[in-house]
């Protein structure tokens, strides 16, 4: 039975309810990927993998509440929190990194009332709205009343890390790439000079974090030292974003990433999010076999230009 709202109270979330709140959205998202048949509905979601992702995504969760002009607001009842909702600010745009609400309370305009409190009144020319979206059709519907719309699928990409090896050793026609790592001030730099013709915003702060959490591996033209495509990717096999001058430069920094990982790591899979608009990774990526395992999709107030050429983060708590 939905929980009334008059019995809710809201509030500003604090670094000390991070991990409340994180645990909130991964039985959350847990709870949806069963309903909507991504995982099978005896896989249940232990303590343990909660720690585990918690310890992993902890660093960015705190860099993304750390940064000004954000909105956290959690809504709870005497159990504790049943939902939140978080907005972070790049420049002149907000981001909808996470808005979540309990199974057992969705239905009562809980999810209304926290977009309601972190995103008032209309974007606007200098201040645009983002936001990945992997909900039902009536969450979506929600998004479209704040202002965004949808401007590409948000697609979660999976393989098998053996038969992924196995396929990369076959290619033989495919051309290859030198794939550098950069240092990390060469790196910031390169994607200051590329994101934003991209995702029409700057974002340093966040690649100087990458910068200090990640490693960047770029393709260099060969005449101008320049990138022509980068890729942060974490020792824990995080992969992206990625970016590229044109679409197809995205192809071999991505695979240099997969590759480092399947190297490095060996997981059992190997997982990337990318856009359905950069139709020349995609295509690489079906080739070597990759299927969707989760979709979304990208909701902005305004047009991004370059999202075909773009690789966003994962985990996806930002474009």
């Amino acid at each position: 039975m939905a929980l009334a709202e008059e019995e809710l109270t809201y509030r500003e979330g604090t670094a000390a309810d991070l991990a409340v709140t994180f645990e909130l959205s991964e039985r959350t998202m847990h709870d949806s990927a069963v309903r909507q048949g991504v995982i099978d509905s005896d896989r249940e979601l232990s303590d343990e993998q909660i720690r585990s992702d918690w310890l992993r995504q902890r660093s960015m969760l705190e860099f993304i509440a750390a940064q000004p002009d954000g909105r956290y607001v959690i809504a709870e009842n005497d159990d504790g929190p049943v939902g939140y909702a978080r907005v972070v600010r790049f420049g002149e745009m907000e981001e909808l990194t996470e808005l979540m609400v309990c199974p057992r309370h969705q239905g009562a305009g809980i999810g209304r009332s926290l977009l309601e409190l972190c995103w008032p009144g209309d974007p606007t020319p200098n201040l645009g709205r983002v936001v990945v979206a992997a909900g039902a059709p009536s969450d979506l519907s929600l998004y479209t009343e704040f202002g965004v719309m949808p401007v590409t699928g948000h697609w979660h990409l999976r393989h098998r890390t053996d038969q992924y090896v196995r396929r990369r050793a076959q290619e033989t026609d495919a051309p290859e790439f030198a794939v550098h790592v950069l240092a990390a001030d060469h790196a910031v730099r390169e994607w200051q000079r590329l994101e934003p013709t991209a995702i029409a915003h700057h974002r340093p702060t966040l690649h100087e974090f990458f910068g200090r959490d990640r490693a960047c591996l770029a393709v260099l033209d060969s005449r101008s030292g320049q990138a022509r495509g980068l890729c942060w990717v974490s020792s824990e096999g995080e992969i992206g974003p990625a970016v590229g001058e044109r679409a197809g430069d995205l192809v071999p920094v991505v695979l240099g990433a997969l590759d480092r990982v399947a190297r490095t790591l060996e997981p059992e899979w190997l997982s990337v999010f990318t856009t359905a608009m950069a139709w020349w990774l995609l295509r690489r990526l079906r080739t070597l076999g990759f299927t969707v395992f989760w979709p979304g999709w990208v909701m902005c107030s305004q047009p991004l230009p370059g999202l075909d050429r773009y690789t966003p983060t994962r985990p996806p708590h930002l474009l």
